[in-house]
This record gives structure tokens, C-alpha cells and sequence, in this order.
């Protein structure tokens, strides 16, 4: 990850093997676009969707980032694509014995 500021706007360049994303003031990136694919052959594919099991949208002023995909495919994985889903994952109200109490009193065994 690189970082730079150009007239005082912040400019970001992250690297990763053979991707490229830049992210700042869209007039910045395209100048850095420009001095890149001088001295690079590159391929500009436009907005990131999808990263490294990551889904990336955006609207006008913010970025989501989303695993459903990820997680679709672990369902997969382990034949639980039909499972029911529950509103907590465990049981309601369970009460747990304090450990501390129980190394003070045998008569818990």
C-alpha cells in the first residue's frame, strides 16, 4: 500500500501481485492511470466488484464490502445449503457453572 498527496488531496495505491487499485479524487486517479500505463502495460477493468473473496458495490457516497458469495460457497461446501437459519446460534438463556466456585466447592462433582 502506497500513499501520496497530491494539492493536498490523498491519493492510494494498493498492490497486490498483479492487481492494482487506486483510490482518491477521481481527477487524481486518472493522472495517476496516465504516468502508470506510460511506464507499465496495463488494463484498466474499471470499478472493483469482486477481491479476494471480497464484494464490493457503492452508491453515490458510500462502499459496502459483502462475503455472500464466501459464505454461499462454505454452505456448499458442507451440505448445509438447506439448513433453516435461527435468530441465535445457540441456546436461549443458558445458565454456565462458574468455574471458580466449582474448584472452591467439591460437593459440585
Amino acid at each position: 500500500m502506497y500513499f501520496k498527496a497530491e494539492n493536498n488531496e490523498p491519493v492510494i495505491l494498493l498492490l497486490y501481485v498483479d492487481d492494482l487499485f487506486l483510490i482518491g479524487m477521481e481527477y487524481i486517479i486518472i493522472q495517476c492511470r496516465r504516468k502508470l500505463a506510460f511506464e507499465f502495460d496495463m488494463k484498466d477493468l474499471g470499478l472493483m466488484h469482486y477481491y479476494l473473496g471480497l464484494e464490493v458495490w457503492k452508491n453515490s457516497s458510500k462502499i459496502f464490502l459483502g462475503q455472500g458469495k464466501y459464505i454461499i460457497k462454505i454452505l456448499q461446501n458442507f451440505g448445509m445449503m438447506d439448513c433453516k437459519s435461527m435468530s441465535t446460534p445457540m441456546v436461549p438463556n443458558l445458565k454456565l457453572r462458574d468455574i471458580e466456585s466449582d474448584l472452591i466447592d467439591p460437593s459440585v462433582y
